[in-house]
């Protein structure tokens, strides 16, 4: 049994880092969950200790849930990896309980949106189904954007509702920015595109 299975079996999710607040990582005040294994493996990608589908840090969506419900003030959660429909099923799970209680879902993936669509996955599709905003597309090195939210000029900013079209951060942002953040126990944190 590979790791994704057995995070599966048990309703837990591979993360590879949690952020409880950050205001780069999608519109607003939002916790960010860094899944741990892509399938992909774009050249030139970001967070490279979060390629391989080993164990890292396995997580109930119970716990994580109550941890992201518990920060003040969070409009939503972006889930990014790794790659974040490789754990489809759990991930679903979570963002269908989070929009429940009145937060947004951004996703950074590496498939294409047509990819994820055309694959009849019913765990791709009930994902989708909870997600706002899709950050779609394979990372291309040659191709570094500085549009907001956009790794590399290829990929697409895809709303499937309406919920952060109009976010005052999506009007505004005209470049990636980053943020650094350090922990209780002194843990340097940076995150977002720049």
């Amino acid at each position: 049994m590979n790791v994704q299975e057995k995070a599966l079996q048990g309703g837990l999710i591979n993360m590879a880092a949690f952020l409880p607040a950050s205001r780069v990582n999608g519109p607003g005040l939002r916790s960010v969950v860094w899944v741990q294994g892509c399938p992909r493996r774009c050249p030139g990608c970001f967070n490279q200790d979060m390629l391989e589908f080993k164990d890292k840090q396995l997580v109930p969506v119970d716990e994580l849930a109550c941890s992201i419900l518990a920060e003040s003030g969070i409009e939503g959660v972006t889930f990014s990896g790794g790659e974040p429909f490789a754990q489809a099923a759990v991930l679903a799970e979570l963002a269908e309980f989070l929009v429940k209680h009145g937060l947004t879902i951004m996703i950074f993936t590496g498939y294409r949106y047509e990819e994820l669509k055309g694959a009849a996955n019913p765990d791709w599709d009930r994902m989708l189904a909870v997600t706002d905003l899709l950050v779609a597309g394979p990372y291309v090195e040659e191709r570094r954007s500085q549009d907001y939210l956009l790794g590399s000029s290829n990929q697409e900013l895809i709303f499937l509702t309406e919920r952060l079209k109009n976010h005052p951060d999506m009007i505004s942002q005209a470049d990636n920015a980053r943020e650094i953040t350090i922990d209780a126990v002194g843990n340097i944190v940076v995150s977002g595109l720049g």
